[in-house]
């Protein structure tokens, strides 16, 4: 079945993408796109050159290509993604539980190189330690951004 799907806010969406360094020439990955928000912003407003989202339900896959159908920079791959290969990514954008951020464990080590920068929106990498945490508020509710270095309090 999946999990469920939660937007995420583009005032968030600018916080990842910015508090992970993403910059002109970085290839940027969205593990679970949804409506691609993410993708979308980090291929327009951070000129990244490369952005992959993965996404498994075709709905949300469905509206992450049309909105992304007009930039050239941009795929959107219908599939789990445990079953992608995201070694060349520089940034890895998450909004998944805290289970699935532990069980995704494996596949960043064993996939991304030291250097990478992994970032989740709420929910942080059990027995990781953040490179930087931020909380804002948005709202009533505060956002937590968790940012991730690869080599960097992961383990190896």
């Amino acid at each position: 079945m999946g999990a469920a799907f939660y937007p995420t806010s583009a005032f968030v969406v600018e916080k990842m993408l910015s508090l992970a360094g993403v910059r002109p020439g970085a290839v940027v990955y969205d593990l679970g796109c949804g409506d691609g928000a993410i993708v979308v912003a980090a291929a327009r407003d951070y000129n990244a050159t490369k952005v992959v989202g993965i996404e498994q339900k075709q709905k949300l896959c469905s509206i992450a290509l049309r909105k992304t159908r007009n930039l050239g920079n941009v795929t959107i791959v219908n599939a789990n993604y445990d079953d992608v290969d995201i070694s060349e990514a520089d940034v890895v954008t998450l909004y998944q539980s805290a289970n699935e951020n532990a069980r995704l464990k494996r596949k960043l080590i064993g996939e991304l190189r030291g250097g990478t920068r992994v970032v989740s929106h709420d929910f942080g990498i059990p027995g990781w330690r953040p490179t930087g945490y931020h909380v804002f508020k948005e709202g009533r509710r505060n956002q937590r951004v968790i940012v991730y270095v690869i080599g960097s309090g992961t383990p190896a």
